[in-house]
């Protein structure tokens, strides 16, 4: 029953991602922020050293996730070494947060960004910035619907009576998907 919820629901997102033109902005959000950095964030000593950038970058990262709930599976760092500017991206799965960190003054702008409920099931359809977890479970859900289909073609062919009718069924599918191929390319 569980590889049927999940093959219900790539299903039903693989419809709506053939669909662009429903996309609503239901749960759609969009904020900006500005903060100060903590006093011992800001006397982090930045060089040009970039496994310690970004050992500094996750510091401060980890304190936008624990004090402002600043969600994302994949961060991305920039530093700008003159202007003394850190810039943290955050992305998850329908939205991202942009941080701005001057580091001399400790201000930080914060932008965050949710596209709404549909744009979060279609990114997770996709996989899109959903981190390590969801594409493993992308990938059984995946390896479950072929086990399903072999050992269905299994069970058909183990019946001669349902043989033929099955077969020509499968062939008729396989027409179909070519024939619709064909007709897209033109």
């Amino acid at each position: 029953m569980l590889v049927g919820v999940l093959l219900l629901f790539f299903a039903a997102t693989g419809i709506t991602l053939n669909h662009p033109e429903w996309q609503n902005k239901w749960g759609a959000s969009s904020a900006q922020q500005q903060l100060q950095l903590p006093q011992a964030l800001m006397q982090l000593h930045w060089s040009d050293d970039e496994l310690q950038q970004a050992r500094q970058a996750e510091q401060i990262a980890q304190w936008l996730r624990a004090e402002h709930q600043v969600q994302g599976a994949v961060l991305n760092f920039n530093f700008e070494p003159d202007e003394q500017l850190l810039e943290l991206d955050f992305k998850r799965p329908a939205g991202y947060s942009a941080v701005l960190v001057a580091l001399e003054s400790g201000r930080v702008e914060l932008s965050t960004e949710y596209a709404g409920t549909l744009a979060l099931l279609n990114d997770l359809h996709k996989g899109r910035y959903a981190g390590a977890s969801w594409k493993w479970l992308i990938d059984a859900t995946a390896v479950a619907c072929l086990l399903f289909g072999i050992s269905g073609f299994y069970l058909l062919w183990r019946q001669p009576a349902r043989r033929n009718s099955g077969v020509n069924t499968a062939l008729f599918g396989v027409l179909f998907v070519l024939i619709a191929y064909l007709a897209a390319l033109h």
